[in-house]
């Protein structure tokens, strides 16, 4: 920055760049801006200093690595799913009896993840998204940027109007679709939540609503009013006597069709537990691995 006072008419450099001995040779130009200040109506000038580095990157690896992360796209995909449940069916689990329930179920889980990793692991970097974006309206959206690009390519020639036109329509159909989709996530997230409450679910419900609060409470700051608890609270609680019947029912081993009908039920889409896999994977894999599943239940 320059400035020039009332009193002379000699310009003062008030702001400085100071360049390393090292890296002089790597100023290429120094330049003052007279017009940048006259647009705000000032006697400083606005100096500018053009420096080419040569930095060290770090090396790129070329072989893509598994980010932990499935590919959605491939877990609806019907040719993956066969192939991800003809390879799981192929594989032998140990049967011998002194392995113990949870060394089999160490043993499965292992198999399952490295297996669905090769068919349905994400190789890519993840991106975060709304929740609400959907694989249309980014395809709108690339659209929408390769027709800004051909009309700048266009400017000047008499293919300008059609081309500019095109991205203007592009860009009004990525505002409906984006507005419509919205409006269309906000009214499933309210119903779901009117069903938990409903349905005298207070922690599906409350756990949504701190989802869309962006927001997770802290447990180790939260007050403690009681230090010392009341047990006799606890035993007030009567305890539902079952009946012969019910208490027998529940006793039975599940049946293979009971366990295939869970695996049906589970919401897709969830987080994984502390096995490391989610529900799509079990869905994924098919009756083979609702056999092997219910052979540990039965063991259990």
């Amino acid at each position: 920055m320059t400035w020039m006072p009332p009193s002379n008419k000699k310009w003062h450099m008030i702001d400085y760049t100071l360049v390393n001995r090292k890296f002089r040779s790597s100023v290429e130009d120094v330049r003052v801006y007279r017009t940048a200040a006259g647009v705000i109506g000032t006697d400083h000038h606005l100096v500018r200093t053009k420096i080419k580095f040569h930095l060290k990157t770090r090396a790129k690896t070329t072989q893509k690595q598994f980010t932990g992360r499935l590919n959605k796209m491939k877990l609806h995909d019907p040719v993956y799913i066969q192939a991800f449940q003809a390879v799981f069916s192929s594989t032998t689990t140990s049967t011998s009896p002194t392995i113990t329930t949870n060394d089999k179920y160490a043993e499965l889980s292992t198999t399952l993840k490295n297996i669905s990793e090769n068919f349905f692991g994400d190789t890519e970097l993840p991106r975060k998204h709304k929740e609400w974006l959907t694989n249309a309206i980014l395809d709108i959206v690339s659209e929408k940027s390769q027709a800004f690009l051909s009309w700048q390519n266009h400017r000047g020639t008499r293919n300008e109007k059609m081309y500019r036109t095109q991205y203007r329509t592009l860009r009004k159909l990525a505002k409906k679709k984006v507005r419509e989709r919205q409006v269309e996530y906000w009214d499933a997230l309210n119903l779901e939540i009117e069903q938990a409450i409903k349905q005298h679910d207070p922690v599906t419900a409350y756990r949504m609503i701190r989802r869309l609060k962006r927001g997770k409470a802290k447990i180790e700051e939260m007050p403690i009013y009681d230090k010392q608890v009341d047990l006799a609270t606890i035993q007030q609680i009567p305890i539902r006597q079952l009946s012969s019947n019910e208490q027998s029912r529940q006793d039975k081993p599940s049946s293979l069709k009971e366990v295939e009908e869970a695996i049906r039920r589970m919401k897709s889409g969830k987080a994984p537990g502390m096995d490391g896999i989610s529900a799509d994977i079990i869905k994924a894999g098919g009756h083979a691995l609702a056999i092997q599943l219910h052979a540990l239940f039965v063991e259990i």
